[in-house]
């Protein structure tokens, strides 16, 4: 169940509609370059005023308010946590936002980030930061009337091309599942696949490994030219990648090898970057800042870099992220398995980032179909592409009501 926060209230603040684009900005003459002159000129600045946390079991929804009368919506990881330990995080840390300038993004960032590190670096804390950052930036365009994308730098593409990421559901499913699911992703227009094997670093090197059964079941059921790629989970040690990696290219004509050793293993993964020739390697959906971002570049040499938003920073440090990965030339794919705000802060990314050219893991339009009856508005791939959300901040309308009861309603069933 969400906590009642604090609420913030000055007699300078005043609740404010967002400025339409054609009239947000305004030419004075004696002043020489175009200023601001919409509706937040000679006010009071737009402070944070509270943050919620909502967790409805198949996803972690955040909320902030503001001083405007804006309200933003963002996405955190939920880190394999209970809503109680999630909750009791997001109160922690809403203390140190309340009050503080809506548009001081960088600066909130930094701070939510050094005065929380002595809780951790990475899991569920920068994935709680993550999903403030992602409301307070929704806050941001809608303060402004503006979509995210504007707010990061621009538009490189308007439309993204997505990949259906699908897994063995723990082993769960046969070859011959995969195989089907695998074809009903081609058959709905998605540009690539990927199979993950739910392997992981507590089965490393398996005796059964489901590796290649699996990908001659969906290579005969999708044909040998559809761009086919495969996610490891971190299963191999480095040797045994390198001949899984090779196998996957020379016989099954697989573009992408995704996390092949332990994440934890830098040292391996480089090996294992530099001994494939053909078949890219992948990593960076455990990697939480620009400085483990930093790390894996450096030491690990992967090929193509994974962020996701909703854990390692949300877009303030998405932004960091992409500035790293294009110093280094390095294309960016992003870890994307969310269909709601998780999906729309993505889209927003890539749109902004150079390299975040080649399709971009979606995790189907059949994911947590439910968490579609809390948004008005939804971002789903037709014909394997999704459009950039056009309308202010992130794009998604929530429903607050029907978000605050589904969140109480899981915490009454626990």
């Amino acid at each position: 169940m969400p906590s009642r926060r604090h609420f913030l209230r000055s007699s300078a603040a005043l609740p404010l509609a967002a400025a339409a684009p054609s009239a947000a900005f305004a030419a004075e003459p004696s002043a020489g370059p175009t200023v601001y002159d919409g509706p937040l000129r000679g006010v009071a600045p737009v402070t944070v005023t509270e943050v919620d946390a909502f967790y409805v079991g198949a996803a972690l929804f955040t909320r902030v308010r503001t001083s405007a009368g804006v309200t933003g919506w963002g996405e955190a990881d939920r880190a394999g946590a209970g809503p109680g330990i999630v909750d009791a995080l997001i109160d922690r840390i809403d203390r140190q936002v309340e009050g503080r300038d809506l548009f001081d993004a960088d600066p909130l960032f930094t701070d939510l980030y050094f005065r929380s590190d002595d809780m951790g670096r990475g899991g569920l804390i920068t994935s709680a930061i993550s999903g403030i950052d992602l409301a307070l930036w929704d806050a941001r365009g809608k303060v402004l009337g503006r979509p995210c994308y504007q707010l990061i730098g621009g538009a490189y593409r308007k439309e993204i091309p997505v990949y259906g990421s699908f897994s063995r559901d723990g082993g769960d499913r046969t070859p011959a599942d995969m195989a089907r699911i695998a074809a009903g992703f081609v058959e709905i227009g998605f540009k690539a696949v990927k199979a993950r094997m739910d392997i992981r670093q507590t089965n490393v090197d398996p005796v059964d490994d489901p590796t290649f059964e699996v990908v001659a079941a969906i290579r005969s059921e999708i044909g040998d030219e559809f761009p086919l790629y495969v996610d490891a989970n971190n299963g191999y040690s480095a040797a045994r990648a390198i001949e899984v990696g090779r196998r996957l290219y020379e016989e099954y004509n697989v573009s992408v090898f995704e996390e092949p050793v332990g994440y934890t293993n830098y040292a391996d993964h480089a090996e294992v970057s530099d001994a494939l020739d053909g078949i890219q390697v992948a990593a960076g959906e455990h990697e939480y800042t620009r400085w483990q971002f930093r790390d894996l570049i450096v030491q690990g040499r992967p090929d193509v870099v994974n962020p996701d938003l909703i854990r390692a920073g949300g877009l303030t440090e998405g932004r960091h992220i992409a500035a790293l990965c294009s110093a280094f030339d390095l294309p960016i794919a992003v870890h994307s398995t969310r269909p709601t705000l998780g999906t729309a802060a993505h889209l927003h990314y890539v749109a902004s980032v150079l390299r975040a050219d080649r399709p971009q893991e979606h995790p189907g339009p059949d994911k947590a179909p439910e968490l579609w009856d809390l948004f008005e508005t939804q971002v789903l791939p037709e014909n394997g592409m999704i459009a950039v959300p056009e309308a202010p901040g992130l794009g998604l309308v929530p429903k607050e009501g029907a978000i605050e009861a589904a969140a109480k309603a899981y915490a009454d069933r626990q």
